[in-house]
């Protein structure tokens, strides 16, 4: 394990890209990447898995590289992992994760790459990572050019001048096991994106806050006949209860003694859960 500075660390699997895998590992300059494979020796993946080991070591000479394969036996199929199958794969990336704390002097910084790989390891891997949201962190990553020119689709995933797409048939569906996530705390979440509202309107100063928090029943106790003049005792509860809390959760940072802003992971918390919040609101009353 390198010493100093604190290790970046990437898992992806290995199936039919290329690009995916490697860019990430520039990007992030990682000090390790986790290649997880399930390719049977000389078959079509194992060229997959060979050019992205080969692209790593010529453009990240640094970047050490982790095997994870799937021992794979003619007669008996596959042994232990594969990313092929739900369960074995999570079980492989919790692994992972776990040895890295384990082994490194200071936590890593660990990226899990959920666009490459089967679909088995994307759900898997993205489910451990939210097992471990303090130093792992999910990314995706988008094409910007794909092998198949949009006038060859028809001829490639055309059958009989119908589309059918990648697959021509499948297996039956089967469930996977499924783990209680935490989501962010609700009243938290409407009043961020009323003090995104606020933001734009060029006012968050604590009185308009709470009154509008008050509004949208986010705030109760709350005496509007104070006005702009709220008594000290509200402003701390909203300080405790809202303010320090946003900051705490990574939510919002001050930019000076009055002005505050919202973080890229204040924006997405808000992307993803104010909408369905505010429905949930609505039903309810």
């Amino acid at each position: 394990m390198s010493s100093g500075k604190r290790d970046t660390v990437i898992i992806a699997c290995v199936t039919f890209e290329v690009d995916k895998i490697v860019s990430p590992v520039l990007h992030y300059e990682a000090s390790r990447i986790h290649l997880l494979n399930s390719s049977t020796g000389e078959d079509i993946y194992s060229e997959f898995y060979r050019e992205v080991c080969d692209q790593i070591r010529q453009k990240s000479p640094k970047t050490e590289i982790v095997h994870h394969q799937s021992k794979y036996d003619p007669d008996n199929g596959y042994e232990g992992f594969t990313v092929f199958d739900f369960q074995s794969v999570m079980n492989e990336v919790l692994c992972i994760i776990e040895t890295e704390k384990a082994t490194c002097n200071d936590l890593p910084q660990i990226f899990v790459n959920i666009s490459a790989g089967t679909s088995e390891y994307s759900a898997a891997s993205l489910m451990a990572s939210m097992m471990h949201y303090d130093i792992v962190k999910p990314f995706t990553v988008s094409a910007l050019e794909y092998t198949v020119p949009i006038d060859k689709v028809r001829e490639i995933y055309y059958r009989d001048g119908k589309p059918v797409g990648q697959t021509v048939r499948c297996r039956e569906p089967r469930s996977i096991i499924s783990y209680p996530i935490e989501k962010p705390d609700e009243e938290r979440v409407l009043a961020l994106a009323i003090l995104k509202e606020q933001i734009e309107l060029g006012d968050t100063c604590a009185a308009t806050m709470m009154k509008r928090l008050n509004q949208a029943k986010l705030f109760d106790d709350y005496d509007t006949k104070y006005n702009d003049k709220p008594e000290q005792k509200d402003v701390m509860r909203y300080q405790r209860n809202f303010v320090d809390l946003w900051i705490k959760d990574g939510w919002i940072e001050k930019v000076s003694k009055r002005k505050t802003r919202i973080t890229s992971e204040g924006e997405s918390i808000l992307k993803v859960f104010s909408n369905s919040y505010s429905i949930k609101r609505e039903n309810e009353e």
